[in-house]
């Protein structure tokens, strides 16, 4: 079985391929879910960090141990828009600093997967001139680093050799050759990664965006990370966000018609709102969503013919359930289909 089982284009050519991963794509790698992410967080906190979260939730009157990070990042943000206490505008850096802290501290992560999944588009992508985009919410570097010891070209908003700045005309940007005024595209893979959160690798300078080792950034720069919510939030109007979501919605849709999700939970309502609903509707895009269970987010669309969902223990396929149990919602079983 193969990926052309589920996303008929793909028996003809993978140009134009996109995919959407979340953090279920990098728990075998060794990074934590969501749960674990909470766990490491919610311990990592001083006594006086402690004391303003249970500040919040006793104002908002929410139970804190129903919560996890995303939802706990919400409960901040709405708290300090509504007290403008500079607290809480430090509690939510914390946060911001500890997750980057729990990334970080995985030192030696397993590229395997990763690596195949990028051997596999090589081989797919036939010596031919193929683009593939990766769109992800994830801060870590597995991608980055897997696309560099599988030899693939992979662009990802910035420029530059050690210290590489943030411009978003890179995901225009194609390699070739040029024989006087002949321009011959490169016939190689190569992959557009959109990073939407931002990463542990990306840094502020003033208005400015930079990338390096994550090791390298100046301890007085903040890290360009949103912090996992589940409600529309500020952050992603601001620099490089606004943009990121931009291009995305650009290219989903128009070049981009095939979206393969895997990992992903779409807990995130801007991401629905802005790039998966409305085109779905609109039948833009066709979604092959790989999941271990069915996300509740998207019932209002699982009767369109466009949507299918593969689980663990059935296929949703323009609302109509077939049984039959898979693996494909883990990342090493996934990259198998290709």
């Amino acid at each position: 079985m193969g990926i052309e089982d589920y996303v008929a284009s793909t028996k003809f050519g993978i140009d134009n391929l996109s995919f959407l991963f979340g953090a279920g794509t990098s728990f075998e790698a060794g990074y934590p879910l969501i749960s674990g992410l909470t766990v490491s967080v919610l311990g990592g906190l001083s006594p006086d960090e402690n004391n303003n979260l249970s500040e919040v939730f006793t104002a908002l009157k929410i139970d804190v141990n129903t919560l996890n990070i995303e939802e706990i990042s919400d409960c901040v943000l709405k708290h300090y828009i509504e007290s403008q206490d500079i607290r809480f505008f430090y509690l939510m850096d914390r946060i911001r600093s500890l997750i980057s802290e729990v990334i970080l501290d995985v030192s030696n992560p397993n590229l395997s997967n990763h690596i195949s999944f990028f051997n596999s588009l090589k081989r797919r992508a036939f010596n031919r001139s193929t683009v593939v985009w990766i769109f992800t919410t994830n801060y870590d570097l597995l991608f980055e680093e897997a696309a560099a010891l599988s030899g693939v070209n992979l662009i990802n908003g910035f420029t530059g050799v050690s210290t590489r700045f943030y411009s978003e005309d890179e995901f225009h940007a194609v390699r070739g050759t040029r024989s006087g005024s002949r321009f011959v595209e490169t016939p190689a893979l190569t992959v557009r990664l959109v990073k939407l959160h931002g990463s542990v690798s990306w840094y502020k300078n003033e208005t400015n965006v930079f990338e390096c080792h994550p090791q390298q950034i100046p301890h007085d720069k903040p890290r360009c990370m949103v912090l996992p919510r589940r409600k529309k939030v500020i952050e992603t109007l601001d620099t490089p966000y606004q943009r990121l979501f931009r291009i995305s919605s650009e290219f989903l849709g128009s070049q981009c018609v095939n979206l393969i999700a895997s990992g992903f939970s779409f807990c995130d309502d801007h991401i629905n709102d802005t790039l998966i609903t409305s085109k779905i509707n609109n039948g833009k895009i066709i979604l092959a969503n790989f999941c271990e269970v069915e996300p509740p987010e998207l019932t209002d669309l699982r009767s369109r013919p466009n949507v299918s969902h593969i689980t663990k223990d059935k296929l949703i396929n323009g609302g109509i359930e077939t049984a039959g149990a898979t693996d494909f919602w883990k990342f090493s079983e996934f990259v198998k289909l290709f």
